[in-house]
């Protein structure tokens, strides 16, 4: 019996596709007043860290946009709601 061999690649570092198109992240962007794809420095409600990395959206909100809404945040793979930010700072 012959043994076969498969490369599954799983040296690889895996890089999830973006949530939404550049196009629609930065009309996004403007409607929240958030800096959207750029580097940042997050601080959180009720954490005593601060985050710094790109800024990303993880899922498109419900169209018509409502600056209301919560968005589902991340950086440097730490995901959060935009209602949970304290503030944050484009650097």
């Amino acid at each position: 019996m012959a043994e076969h061999q498969t490369d599954l690649r799983l040296d690889v570092g895996y890089e999830p596709a973006p949530a939404v198109g550049s196009e629609l992240r930065d009309e996004i962007a403007a409607a929240w007043g958030l800096p959207l794809g750029q580097r940042v420095e997050v601080s959180l409600q009720n954490e005593r860290c601060t985050l710094r990395g790109i800024l990303e959206l993880q899922s498109a909100p419900d169209y018509p946009w409502d600056g209301r809404q919560a968005l589902k945040l991340a950086v440097a793979g730490f995901v959060f709601s935009s209602r949970e930010m304290e503030r944050w700072t484009v650097l």
